[in-house]
């Protein structure tokens, strides 16, 4: 699961990940769990999400991407007239109140970005194999303040029955995954069974496939 693996996937446009419609989950829960002050959203690998469109009519919004093409398609794809500079690592593509950080997430440093209210992890968590959740997991706490909260997403399916990614992600991992920081709580808000097994544009070959939405948070 290195670079080239997600490269390689934007340039032959096997995009069997990308969801084709905002999630449920955001007008479900996240609209309830908004406050006022809530001014600005970090989306980490975010690709070209339409989520993002959702989230950016609240709030500002970062995402981080490794792929340009899928920053570029995310403006492109729905004509909006974004810029483009060089940010250090990063190439930022942005147009008013969106802003996205293509390079690698994990050289993303907290203060390039003001004041993190949310982190919005839609399918991040699930693309990175066990072996790097861990790493993942700490570079978003470095971005948390006690006022931030995280919306993640996971999925669940039968680990022996498929290889990943997706990879599946159970309560039990992610409260090992977030224990580095005993301070934080961690609720399970809801679980949406797919019995057709379908996720984003793909069907899996499992026996059952569900996603489960948790709130993190001080």
């Amino acid at each position: 699961m290195d670079k080239i693996f997600w490269h390689n996937c934007w340039e032959r446009n096997t995009l069997g990940f990308h969801q084709q419609e905002i999630h449920p989950f955001l007008n479900r829960y996240l609209e309830k769990l908004l406050r006022d002050e809530d001014k600005h959203v970090l989306v980490p690998l975010c690709g070209k999400s339409l989520d993002m469109a959702w989230l950016a009519e609240r709030m500002q919004v970062s995402g981080a991407e490794l792929s340009e093409i899928a920053c570029r398609d995310f403006f492109q794809e729905k004509d909006i007239p974004y810029q483009s500079r060089r940010e250090g690592d990063f190439q930022l593509f942005s147009y008013d109140n969106l802003n996205l950080w293509q390079g690698d997430f994990f050289k993303l440093a907290p203060k390039l970005l003001s004041g993190v209210d949310w982190i919005y992890d839609r399918a991040a968590l699930i693309a990175l194999p066990e072996a790097m959740q861990q790493a993942y997991v700490d570079k978003l706490l470095s971005f948390m303040t006690e006022d931030t909260r995280i919306l993640l997403v996971s999925v669940e399916y039968p680990c022996e029955e498929m290889q990943g990614p997706p990879f599946p992600v159970f309560e039990q991992d992610l409260r090992r995954l977030f224990a580095v920081n005993k301070k934080l709580k961690i609720e399970k808000l809801a679980t949406l069974p797919h019995e057709d097994k379908r996720f984003a544009q793909r069907t899996f070959d499992v026996s059952s496939l569900a996603e489960t939405l948790y709130l993190i948070s001080y």
